[in-house]
């Protein structure tokens, strides 16, 4: 669960630190006092859209952190990410920093992560239904996705099958598609193939023999100075000149002094063992000085090879590779596509069988897929009408509408070809009717919102039993409605707190009162700057902000009223 959440200087919030607990917590608070900066936080925590204006005016940065203690199935994501609490440490730490710039920097456990790596722990450990939620629920498109949720992972594992064989299909259609290019393209790709690989590999390169060459350019071009130089280094070393002594006779002479002198002081001893090794170094450099020497020979004609051979690889170079290795890398790619472009019936052949394989097996699962999902349609839509009545929507109805598309270029199901994705055959739409007599339409033509937020409710609460998300957090899930309805709603939200941690934003006060933790959201300001506050309640405290959310001010009669719900809470949590 989310166990402590902490935000600085994010929209209006100065520095806030929020404790949550299990079961049902409620957020309340005076209209435009700053609910939803706290969902909204949570949501940009885990690698939601974060932008440089969310960070609070004045201010160069804005940190949102978290704690959680997560379960066992965010280990995995964890390992594979790199991003596992150290050994022996329970908690997972999540910390965003957003910049004014609108940059982001994000960390997991003390670790570098990116916004994706946060979007994915995110999803295995919040599900957030915002007020613009409702919205979302009402495209079509995400229905299916939603259904499959429902279904729990054996519809999830069927339908990533279905996925992995409706991508290899879309592969091998597409290699099929290039291997039947016209034969003239064909053609003159094969002999482009031909020319540039017969033309790299007349050259007979040898990996790093550009490097080679260029140093052996340098010694040719220079030769004649670096004759003059080691000419020069070698008689200042060897041989001397003149009335100097060379550097090997002045050692000599300095050894056959010192070494009369070791008699009167065994201290010496040391330096002349030093000085006859400096002696054979100078010694053996002078012999390699004159071997180089004698090496050294002025070559126009081999300058002239060298030039004209690093010529040529530049040539080659220009057009394919900076380097050595990468035009001999592209001669053994371009002999790959040759090799593909020459044995291309036999490869047409090969994957046009393949093909067929693949679609007679994509046909058949997504058959058990569609075959799955309306039994599973069923199924939701049941239930869901049942909860839709415990939310005091005794007449609705909720379906689950499939159809099929028709496409030439599909997989045949039952002799008719039919479009198929990643996601099967099926589409997928939810439909719903409020009120005896009334038909069944798209959720997306629901005017009310209440019934939107009521209907949103019941699928998150069915959806429950097959997510694995241990925290739901919902944000004015009551918009809309009063009276008995949120009682029921308040029932529902304390029935999911069951078996999960739920974070609601609320106004009314039947959800309040069943609140296993109550917190309070107050917007203050100082005449300069306004900022956002959270703090808990508990005792007097919550019954005068019941009273409040009851009658809009604490009077008599709303204080009794906000105990009389108080009591009712405490009573049914004690039955249950």
């Amino acid at each position: 669960m989310l166990q402590l959440l902490r935000i600085r200087d994010f929209a209006l919030a100065g520095d806030i630190e929020i404790e949550f607990g299990p079961g049902l917590n409620v957020l309340t608070g005076e209209t435009g006092a700053g609910k939803s900066i706290i969902v909204d936080a949570v949501a940009a925590l885990l690698g939601g859209r974060a932008r440089g204006g969310d960070v609070k005016e004045g201010e160069d940065r804005a940190l949102l952190e978290a704690v959680f203690v997560p379960g066992p199935h965010v280990q995995p994501l964890l390992e594979e990410l790199g991003l596992e609490p150290d050994e022996g440490e329970d908690a997972l730490i999540v910390a965003r920093e957003i910049a004014s710039t609108g940059r982001s920097r994000c960390r997991v456990n003390g670790r570098l992560a990116t916004v994706q790596n946060l979007a994915q722990i995110g999803k295995l450990l919040v599900d957030i239904h915002g007020q613009h939620d409702s919205e979302s629920l009402a495209q079509a498109a995400r229905h299916i996705d939603l259904l499959d949720a429902l279904g729990g992972e054996p519809l999830e594992a069927l339908r990533r099958e279905v996925s992995r064989l409706a991508a290899e299909r879309s592969r091998l259609r597409s290699e099929i598609a290039r291997l039947k290019e016209g034969e003239r393209e064909r053609a003159r790709r094969e002999d482009l193939l031909r020319y540039q690989i017969e033309e790299i590999r007349a050259a007979r390169l040898t990996p790093g023999e550009d490097q080679e060459l260029e140093a052996e350019r340098a010694r040719l071009a220079h030769a004649e100075r670096l004759a003059q130089g080691v000419a020069e280094a070698y008689a200042a070393l060897y041989e001397g000149g003149g009335v100097s002594a060379s550097a090997v006779d002045l050692a000599g002479g300095a050894l056959q002094r010192l070494e009369g002198l070791t008699a009167y002081d065994e201290e010496l001893a040391g330096l002349v063992r030093g000085l006859e090794q400096a002696l054979i170094a100078m010694q053996e450099a002078a012999r390699d000085l004159r071997r180089y020497q004698e090496r050294l020979v002025a070559d126009p004609e081999r300058l002239s090879q060298v030039e004209a051979r690093l010529e040529q690889i530049a040539r080659l170079k220009a057009k394919y590779g900076s380097t050595v290795e990468e035009i001999l890398a592209f001669a053994e790619e371009a002999q790959r596509e040759l090799d593909a472009v020459v044995n291309s019936s036999a490869s047409l052949a090969q994957l046009e069988k393949e093909l067929a394989g693949i679609e007679q097996e994509l046909a058949e699962k997504a058959l058990e897929l569609s075959a799955a999902r309306r039994e599973v349609a069923r199924e939701a839509a049941a239930e869901i009408g049942r909860r839709l009545a415990l939310l005091n929507m005794p007449h609705a109805r909720f379906e689950v509408a499939f159809s099929v598309e028709e496409d030439p270029e599909g997989i045949e199901c039952g002799g008719r070809r039919l479009a198929v994705s990643r996601k099967g055959i099926d589409r997928v739409e939810f439909l719903f009717s409020a009120n005896p007599g009334e038909s069944l339409k798209p959720l997306a033509r629901i005017a009310s919102g209440g019934e939107m937020s009521r209907v949103a409710l019941a699928i998150k609460t069915v959806m429950a039993g097959a997510d694995p998300v241990p925290t739901l957090v919902f944000d004015e899930v009551d918009a809309g409605i009063g009276g008995e309805t949120a009682e029921r709603v308040a029932d529902a939200l304390v029935q999911l707190a069951a078996s999960r941690q739920v974070l609601v934003v609320t106004h009314l006060a039947q959800i309040a009162a069943r609140a296993d933790r109550h917190l309070n959201v107050v917007k203050s300001s100082d005449g300069l700057r306004t900022t956002v506050s959270v703090r808990p309640l508990d005792g007097e405290e919550r019954v005068w902000e019941i009273a409040r959310m009851l009658d809009g001010q604490a009077t008599a009669t709303s204080f009794d009223h906000a105990r009389a719900l108080l009591d009712m809470a405490r009573r049914a949590k004690t039955a249950s």
